[in-house]
C-alpha cells in the first residue's frame, strides 16, 4: 500500500475561483454588504477616478480586504499585503488584486469617520432584522493600549523628578571635573574630562527636552503630555496598574450581546452615561430605554440627566468610604427619613436635622463639582446612642444631601429591587470585550490619535456584529436578508441607504 499521491506541480488545471469558495463561507457576505454600501455617500476616498494618473484601487476592494483581515485576526498592512498573493479567499474577494502595503495603510488611516458611518449602517441592518432589543442596553469601556511607551508618558512629579536627577548627576560630574584638574598626570586627567564633559552634554539635552516637555503641560494645562502620541493618556488599568492607552465607550444590546454604538476617549468612564445612552437611543431610534453600568459610571450628575432624556438606569453604587464602615449599620444615612415637602431628616431616634438652605460646593475626585446642603441637629449633645451615629467628637451627626440625590437614590433602589438584571450586565457588555481582546488579541492599536483609533475600533466592532450575526443566524440565512435589502439602481432611498439618511438626520439633529 503506498501513500495517497498529490497532483503534480508541472501539472496545469483549469478552474474558477467561485467554485472554491463555499456558499457559507463568510467571505460572501463582506462582499455582498459593501457591494451594497454608497461609499461616496459615507465619505470614503478613492471613490472618483481622475482623467490623469496611475488608476487607484477602488475603495470598496480596500473596505473588504480590510474587513475579511480583522475578521480573520490580520490587521497589519505587510501581512495583508502578503495575504493578498497567497490566500485563495482574498484572490476571489479582490478579483486577484494585490496592493501594497503603503496604499493598504493609507486607506484606513484617511478613513476613520467613513469607517464608523459604515458601522452604523450594519447596525441598522441588525435592528431591522430584529437582532437587537431595542430595550435594555449595557454600558462600559475597556482600555487598549495606544502606540506610546510608558517611558514617554509624562506628568508634573515625573518630570520634576527628571529634572532632580539631572541636577545631581551634574553637579557629581562638575565636581569630577575639579577632581581631574587636580590629577598630576595632565594627559590621563584630560581624557577623563573629555568623557565627562560629553556625559553633562547629554544631560543639558535631556533637560532641554524635559523643560520643553514642562513647558507644555502648563500651556495646554493637562495634567499629562505624551510624546508618541500626542493624545494617549496614562489610564488605570487593573488593580493600581497604569498603562498609556485608550479608553474605548461601548453600548451592548441585551438580546444578543451586539454592539450598538462605541467612542474613543483619553479618560475615565465618569461622565459617559449619559452621552453613551443618548447616543445608543438615536441609534436605535426609541424614546426610553434601560441602561445598565458599573459603579465606575455612578454620578449623580450623570445619574440626573439620564432621568431627563428618559434613560432608566441601573447603575451599581459605590461601597461605603471607610469612615461610614465605622458607623452603626442601624444608623447609617440610608436608615434616616427625608421629608421632602419639608426639607428635613429624621433620625432613627427621631430627632429632626434641618437644613440652613445654603448650598455648597462640593469636589468630586478633584474633577466635577456638584451642590449639596447640610442638615444637623443640636440633639446630638445629649443623644445616648451618638457614639453608634457618628465619630465626630465635638457637633453631632451631619448629612449631606446633594443636588441629585432624588435620582441618585431612585437608581440605588433600582440596583437593591433589580439584583438579577443587573447581574446580567457583565454577560452583555463583556462578551464582546472578551471577544475582542483576549480571542482576537486586539488588546492594542496601531494607530494614533483619538480620531484614527476610532477608525479601527469601527472596523473592529463591525466584524465583531457580523460574527455575532453568522453565529445566530448562519451564513446563508444573512445572504438571503441582505440580497432582500439590495438597492436598486439610482434608487435614493432604499436597503442599506436608508440607514444613511437616518444617520445624517440624526446627526443634524444632535448638532442642532
Amino acid at each position: 500500500m503506498s501513500y495517497k499521491q498529490g497532483i503534480a506541480r508541472e501539472q496545469m488545471s483549469m478552474f474558477s475561483l467561485d467554485c472554491v469558495i463555499t456558499n457559507n463561507n463568510a467571505v460572501r457576505l463582506i462582499d455582498l454588504f459593501v457591494e451594497q454600501l454608497d461609499l461616496s455617500v459615507l465619505g470614503f476616498t478613492k471613490t472618483t477616478v481622475k482623467k490623469e494618473g496611475c488608476p487607484p484601487y477602488n475603495a470598496k476592494d480596500m473596505l473588504k480586504l480590510y474587513y475579511y483581515g480583522y475578521l480573520n485576526r490580520i490587521r497589519s498592512s505587510r501581512k495583508l499585503e502578503a495575504e493578498c498573493t497567497r490566500n485563495i479567499e482574498l484572490w476571489w474577494l479582490l478579483h486577484q488584486l494585490m496592493p501594497g502595503y503603503h496604499t493598504i495603510a493609507d486607506f484606513r488611516k484617511d478613513n476613520s469617520v467613513a469607517f464608523k458611518k459604515a458601522f452604523k449602517i450594519f447596525v441598522s441592518f441588525l435592528k431591522d432584522e430584529e437582532l437587537l432589543s431595542a430595550e435594555t442596553i449595557a454600558i462600559d469601556g475597556t482600555k487598549i493600549r495606544a502606540q506610546n511607551n510608558k517611558k514617554n508618558n509624562f506628568n508634573e512629579a515625573g518630570l520634576a523628578k527628571h529634572a532632580a536627577y539631572i541636577e545631581n548627576k551634574t553637579q557629581e560630574y562638575l565636581t569630577l571635573l575639579d577632581e581631574y584638574d587636580a590629577i598630576e598626570d595632565k594627559q590621563a586627567g584630560a581624557l577623563k574630562k573629555q568623557e565627562v564633559v560629553k556625559k553633562i552634554a547629554i544631560l543639558k539635552e535631556r533637560k532641554q527636552k524635559y523643560d520643553q516637555l514642562t513647558e507644555a503641560l502648563i500651556t495646554s494645562g493637562d495634567k499629562q503630555v505624551s510624546t508618541s502620541d500626542a493624545q494617549s493618556r496614562s489610564l488605570p488599568v487593573k488593580d493600581g496598574i497604569t498603562n498609556v492607552c485608550y479608553n474605548i465607550q461601548t453600548v451592548a444590546d441585551s438580546k444578543h450581546s451586539l454592539i450598538v454604538d462605541f467612542d474613543t476617549i483619553n479618560e475615565g468612564d465618569q461622565g459617559q452615561l449619559s452621552t453613551m445612552a443618548g447616543k445608543a437611543m438615536q441609534v436605535l431610534e426609541v424614546e426610553t430605554i434601560t441602561a445598565l453600568a458599573d459603579k465606575g459610571y455612578h454620578t449623580g450628575r450623570q445619574l440626573q440627566e439620564c432621568t431627563a432624556g428618559h434613560v432608566t438606569t441601573v447603575v451599581a453604587y459605590p461601597d461605603r468610604s471607610s469612615r461610614a464602615s465605622q458607623i452603626d449599620p442601624a444608623y447609617q444615612t440610608s436608615e434616616f427619613s427625608y421629608d421632602a415637602a419639608k426639607d428635613c431628616y429624621t433620625c432613627p431616634q427621631g430627632a429632626i436635622l434641618s437644613t440652613d438652605g445654603v448650598e455648597y460646593e462640593k469636589k468630586h475626585i478633584g474633577r466635577t463639582t456638584y451642590l449639596v446642603k447640610k442638615y444637623s441637629t443640636l440633639q446630638c449633645n445629649g443623644c445616648p446612642v451618638k457614639h453608634l451615629c457618628t465619630t465626630v467628637k465635638k457637633g453631632g451627626r451631619a448629612i449631606e444631601r446633594s443636588t441629585y440625590q432624588d435620582a441618585i437614590d431612585a437608581n440605588n433602589k433600582r440596583v437593591d429591587e433589580n439584583g438579577t438584571l443587573y447581574k446580567k450586565r457583565q454577560q452583555i457588555i463583556e462578551h464582546p470585550f472578551g471577544t475582542i481582546k483576549r480571542s482576537w488579541g486586539y488588546s492594542y492599536t496601531l494607530l494614533k490619535s483619538i480620531k484614527k483609533v476610532n477608525g479601527e475600533m469601527a472596523i473592529i466592532f463591525t466584524m465583531y456584529n457580523l460574527r455575532r450575526a453568522i453565529t445566530i443566524l448562519g451564513v446563508t440565512a444573512l445572504l438571503e436578508k441582505l440580497k432582500k435589502r439590495k438597492p436598486e439602481p439610482n434608487a435614493q432611498n432604499t436597503g442599506l441607504l436608508r440607514a444613511v439618511y437616518r444617520m445624517e438626520l440624526a446627526e443634524i439633529y444632535v448638532a442642532a
